[in-house]
C-alpha cells in the first residue's frame, strides 16, 4: 500500500484572524519568570520611588514606581543576584534569587539611609519563598541544584518517576495520574519535541544540563495543550558573563542475565559507561552581558541487565543567547541526537522464544535534531512581543541487523541463504516467510517453538512550527498573554513484513496540519492569584481513505477537519498567614496517534486479521478538577496535600463489528472512557544552612475505565476467543496503582563547613542523597491454558515492589576554589530487590507459564526442566538488579 496526498500551505481562516488580532495587541511562554517586589525605607516602612533594581550578570534593570513597587518579566529560569542602588541609601544585593519558569519571584527591600557613599554593597542571602502563592495547580520543579544531587538521574523519565502519581506499568511505559501512556507532551526551551507516532519524547535530553525541568500535572493553562496528563518542561541552562565547563565520566556495571542458563551472571564491571562536557561563558568580541553561548555533549552506551541488549547514543546542543540592540534579544537551540542498538525480547508476538536466536532480535537506528530560534522585542518594560521558530526531524528504522540497510522499496526476488547466525534459511514461500531457528546446544529432537516473523519499519516525522506571542503586563497585578502556532507535518511511514518476493506492508506520505491560539490573563491580587484562559485547537489529518475495504472499486473519502476549544481556570488565595489553598479545572484534548490516523488506509484486508486506521478520530479529552493546600508548618517545612478528580472519554480503541469478504475487519474509534480519583500528600524539608533536605510524600489513586490501551480489543481478539466489544463496566485499569510512597534525604556538606565529631574533624565538601520508592501491586486478569479470561478483568494484583538508589560524592577544590573536581559513586536498586514487574497470567508467577516446553520429546526429565525454565524465566519480569556507577567529574 502507498499513499500519498499532497497538502497546500493554507492557513485556517480563523487561525489567520486570530493570529492579526494578536500582532494588533500583545514572550513566549514557557521559558522564563518574572521578579517583582517593594522598596521601603527600614525606618520608615515608607516606599522608595526611584530606586534602581538591577539583576547583576545581566542588561536586566528597572526603577520602582511612586508606591516603591516594581516588576522585571520575561527573565529566563536560573539563579540571580539582585541588587538595588539609591542615592542616600545603602546599596544591597540579595544573592541566589531562583526565578522558575511561569511564575513570579518576590524579592522585597528594607534599605536604610547612609550619609556616606559606601564602597561595597551589602550583600545578603536570599530567601527564596517556601509557598509559591501564585501556583493555582499541581507542580512538581527541579533545579539543576537538585538534578545535580539526586541519583539515578539518567534520562528525563528516571527524574520524573520520583514524582507521587507517576507510574510505570510492566512494560516500561510513563503514567501521569491514571492517564494512558503517551498523554504527557514534553518540552525542550518552549519547542515540542514530542513524536506523535509514539506520544513521547522523540530526542534524548541531558539531564544534567537543564536549568529547569518541571512536571504540570493538576491543570495547566491555557497556553498548553495536546496533553491530558501532564506538561514535562525542561529548560536547558544558559551562558553568563564568566566562562565555565566542566567534564564528567563514569563507570557501570550491573548483574546481566545469562538466557543459556536462566539466571543471573555476576557483576559485568563493563556494562555501561558515558562521557559528556560542557562550556560555557560570553561570546568573544562583544558585550558579555547580552551574548552568551552554552554547549555541551554526552556519549552514552547503556546496555542494561538484558542479554544481547545494547545501545549507543550521541548528543549534541548549542544554544546562543545575543542582544544586538537594547530592546531586542535573539536565542537559538540546535540539538542532535543519533542512537542505535538492539532491544531484548523474550518472545515474539507468536509467544516463540527468542533465547536461541538473540542475533534474530530486532536492531534499531534513531537520527534527531531540533533547530530553533527565539526573537523577543520589547515595546517598553511591560510589553514583549516574540516571534518563534522551529523544526523538529524523528527518524527510526528497525529490522534484524542484516537488513536494516537494505532498500525495501526496491524489492527484486530478495534471498540469501542461512550464515550460521539465524541457524536456518530464509524461505521463499510469499506470504508466511520466516526466519527459522534451532538449538545451538545441539539437544537431540529438541526444537525452541517454530521460527519468527521478522518486520522492517521505517517512520520519518519532520513538522516546522511557528508561533507568534505577546505578553502585556498591564499593571502590577494583571499579565495579559495571547499567542498563536501554526505547524505544519511531514510523515513518511514504510513497513514490510515477511521476508519474502511479495511483502505485505504499507507505505504513506502526508502533511497534517496543527493550529493554536489562547488568549489569558494572570491576576495577582494581595489576597488571591487568578489564572483564567481560553484555548482553540485544530487538526487537518489531511489524506484520503478508502470507506470500501475489500470491494474492488475503491471510494475514497477526505478526511475532516476538527477543532476545539478548552476553558482553564485556575485560583489560589491564602485562608492564613501560614496556608494557601488553590483550585484548578481545565478541559484538555490531545490529538491521537498518528499510528490510529493512518494505518492501513488502502482498506488491504488480505491479512488474516485486518487493521484499520481511521483519519476522522476525535480528539481525545479529559476534564480534570483539583484542590489543594500549603501549609507552613516550621521556618523551612510545609505540608501539601492535593485531591483530584479526572473525567476521561473519548480514548480511541479498536472494535471489530463489520465483516468484510469473510473477515472480521478491525478499525480504531473513539470509544473507550475512563476516570481517576486521589490524593497526594507530601511533606517538605528544605535544607537548613544549606545541610539537610529532604520530602516524602505519599499517593492514593483509582484508575478505573474500559480499556488500558488502544489496542487492547484486538490483542484480546487475537489471543483468545473473547470479542472485541466495549466491556460493560469499568474495571481497574493496567495501571492502576492504588498507593505510592516516596522518600528524599539530601545532605550536602559545604566546604566552609566545620565540625568536631568526637575529637574527629568531620570533613567538608561531601554530599549524600538517598531515594526511596514503595508502589503496591498493578492489576492483572486471570486466564485458562486458552488465554480466556477467569473472573472479573484485573481482579489480582502482582506484588507491591520498592527500590532504593544512592549518590555519595566528594569535591576536591583547587585554585581558589574556582575549580573543583568531584568524585561520585552512585547506585541503584542499593539493596539489589528482584522487584516482579510482570507474570504469567495462567499461573501468576514471574517464572512459570504453566506450559511444560519439550514434554513429550526425546530429552531426559532434567533437560525437559532445563529448557522449560529457559523459556519460562523472562528477565523483564522482574525489575534491573543492583547498578553502580563510579566517575570524576572537574569543573571550572
Amino acid at each position: 500500500m502507498h499513499l500519498t496526498y499532497k497538502k497546500r500551505l493554507a492557513i485556517p481562516p480563523v487561525l489567520l484572524l486570530l493570529f492579526l488580532l494578536m500582532i494588533s495587541t500583545n514572550a513566549f511562554a514557557g521559558v522564563s519568570g518574572k521578579i517583582s517586589g517593594i522598596v521601603s525605607d527600614y525606618e520608615t516602612g515608607e516606599p522608595i520611588e526611584g530606586a534602581t533594581i538591577i539583576v547583576e550578570g545581566t542588561d536586566i534593570s528597572t526603577l520602582t514606581d511612586i508606591d516603591g513597587e516594581y516588576f522585571i518579566i520575561n527573565v529566563p529560569s536560573g539563579k540571580y543576584n539582585v541588587l538595588i542602588s539609591y542615592v542616600g541609601y545603602e546599596s544591597i544585593i540579595k544573592q541566589d534569587v531562583r526565578v522558575l519558569v511561569d511564575l513570579t519571584t518576590p524579592v522585597d527591600f528594607d534599605v536604610n539611609r547612609t550619609t556616606i557613599v559606601l564602597d561595597d554593597e551589602i550583600v545578603v542571602n536570599a530567601v527564596n519563598p517556601i509557598i509559591q502563592k501564585d501556583l493555582t495547580s499541581s507542580k512538581v520543579i527541579f533545579t539543576y541544584d537538585n538534578l545535580k544531587s539526586l541519583p539515578n538521574i539518567i534520562t528525563i523519565q528516571s527524574v520524573l518517576t520520583k514524582y507521587p502519581g507517576v507510574v510505570l506499568d510492566a512494560d516500561r511505559n510513563l503514567h501521569v495520574r491514571g492517564g494512558r501512556s503517551g498523554q504527557v507532551v514534553y518540552q525542550y526551551d518552549g519547542y515540542s519535541v514530542q513524536d506523535p507516532f509514539v506520544s513521547n519524547s522523540g530526542i534524548r535530553i541531558i539531564p544534567s544540563t537543564l536549568e529547569e525541568l518541571s512536571l504540570t500535572s493538576g491543570g495547566f493553562t491555557a497556553e498548553y495543550g495536546e496533553a491530558m496528563s501532564g506538561i514535562v518542561n525542561a529548560i536547558s541552562r544558559i551562558g553568563g558573563s564568566e566562562y565555565h565547563g566542566g567534564v564528567k565520566a563514569y563507570q557501570g556495571f550491573t548483574h546481566k542475565y545469562d538466557v543459556n542458563q536462566g539466571n543471573w551472571k555476576d557483576l559485568d564491571y563493563f556494562s555501561n559507561r558515558s562521557g559528556s562536557f560542557f562550556l560555557s561563558g560570553p561570546l568573544p568580541g562583544v558585550d558579555p552581558k547580552k551574548n552568551s553561548f552554552f554547549t555541551a555533549g554526552e556519549y552514552l552506551r547503556d546496555p542494561t541487565y538484558l542479554p544481547n541488549n545494547w545501545g549507543i547514543s550521541y548528543v549534541g546542543t548549542a544554544k546562543i543567547n545575543m542582544q544586538p540592540i537594547s530592546n531586542m534579544r535573539f536565542s537559538t537551540n540546535v540539538t542532535y541526537n543519533t542512537s542505535s542498538g538492539r532491544i531484548y525480547e523474550h518472545r515474539d508476538v507468536n509467544g516463540r522464544s527468542y533465547d536461541f536466536n538473540l542475533d534474530g532480535l530486532p536492531a534499531f537506528e534513531r537520527e534527531a535534531y531540533l533547530v530553533g530560534f527565539t526573537g523577543n522585542y520589547n515595546f517598553n518594560e511591560s510589553m514583549i512581543f516574540s516571534l518563534v521558530g522551529n523544526t523538529f526531524y524523528t527518524q527510526t528504522k528497525s529490522a534484524p541487523p542484516q537488513y536494516i540497510d537494505v532498500d525495501w522499496s526496491q524489492w527484486a526476488g530478495y534471498s540469501e541463504d542461512g550464515d550460521g547466525v539465524y541457524n536456518g534459511t530464509i524461505h521463499e514461500d510469499n506470504y508466511g516467510n520466516n526466519i527459522d531457528y534451532t538449538d545451538p546446544m545441539e539437544v537431540a529432537g529438541f526444537t525452541t517453538g517454530d521460527d519468527f516473523d521478522p518486520t522492517f519499519r521505517y517512520r520519518k516525522t519532520r513538522y516546522t512550527s511557528i508561533k507568534s506571542s505577546l505578553v502585556n503586563q498591564i499593571n502590577k497585578s494583571h499579565q495579559f498573554k495571547t499567542g498563536v502556532e501554526y505547524r505544519l507535518y511531514d510523515i513518511d511511514w514504510n513497513k514490510k513484513q515477511f521476508y519474502n518476493a511479495n511483502p505485505y506492508g504499507e507505505k504513506y506520505h502526508t502533511s497534517p496540519v496543527l493550529g493554536s491560539a489562547f488568549i489569558q490573563d494572570k491576576m495577582e491580587f494581595d489576597y488571591f492569584v487568578v489564572n483564567i484562559g481560553l484555548r482553540f485547537d485544530y487538526r487537518d489529518a489531511d489524506i484520503a481513505y478508502n470507506t470500501t475495504p475489500g470491494d474492488t472499486v475503491k471510494t475514497y473519502q477526505k478526511s475532516s477537519s476538527k477543532s476545539e476549544i478548552s476553558p482553564r481556570l485556575g485560583i489560589s488565595f491564602p485562608i492564613s498567614e501560614k496556608t494557601m489553598m488553590h483550585f484548578n479545572y481545565g478541559v484538555y484534548y490531545q490529538e491521537p496517534s498518528y499510528t490510529f490516523l493512518y494505518t492501513n488506509l488502502e482498506g488491504d484486508i488480505s491479512s488474516g486479521l485486518p487493521l484499520l486506521g481511521n483519519p476522522d478520530l476525535n480528539p481525545e479529552q479529559t476534564s480534570a478538577y483539583e484542590i489543594g493546600l500549603d501549609h507552613l508548618i516550621g521556618e523551612n517545612v510545609k505540608l501539601d496535600v492535593t485531591a483530584y478528580y479526572k473525567d476521561i472519554k473519548d480514548l480511541v480503541t479498536t472494535r471489530s463489528l463489520m465483516q468484510v469478504a469473510g473477515n472480521s475487519v478491525t478499525f480504531f474509534t473513539n470509544d473507550d472512557y475512563g476516570n481517576v480519583k486521589g490524593f497526594d500528600v507530601a511533606l517538605h524539608k528544605l535544607p537548613d544552612n544549606s545541610l539537610l533536605g529532604g520530602s516524602i510524600s505519599y499517593s492514593y489513586m483509582i484508575s478505573e475505565g474500559n480499556g488500558s490501551y488502544s489496542l487492547e480489543p484486538y490483542y484480546t481478539y487475537l489471543t483468545s476467543s473473547e470479542d472485541t466489544l466495549a466491556p460493560l463496566s469499568k474495571y481497574p485499569l493496567d495501571f492502576d496503582q492504588r498507593h505510592t510512597l516516596t522518600a528524599t534525604m539530601v545532605l550536602e556538606i559545604p566546604q566552609d563547613w566545620s565540625a568536631d565529631l568526637y575529637g574527629l574533624n568531620v570533613p567538608s565538601a561531601w554530599g549524600l542523597s538517598l531515594v526511596g520508592n514503595y508502589g503496591s501491586g498493578l492489576p492483572y486478569t486471570k486466564t485458562d491454558i486458552s488465554g480466556n479470561r477467569l473472573g472479573d478483568r484485573n481482579e489480582s494484583r502482582l506484588p507491591s515492589y520498592y527500590t532504593v538508589d544512592m549518590k555519595f560524592h566528594k569535591d576536591f577544590f583547587m585554585h581558589n576554589n574556582s575549580k573543583y573536581f568531584s568524585f561520585f559513586v552512585e547506585v541503584d536498586n542499593l539493596f539489589d530487590k528482584r522487584n516482579v514487574l510482570s507474570v504469567y497470567s495462567r499461573t501468576g508467577q514471574p517464572d512459570d507459564d504453566g506450559n511444560v516446553i519439550g514434554a513429550g520429546l526425546a530429552l531426559d526429565e532434567n533437560d525437559v526442566n532445563f529448557y522449560d525454565k529457559l523459556f519460562d524465566n523472562d528477565p523483564q519480569n522482574f525489575s534491573a538488579p543492583r547498578t553502580i556507577r563510579t566517575g570524576l567529574e572537574f569543573n571550572f
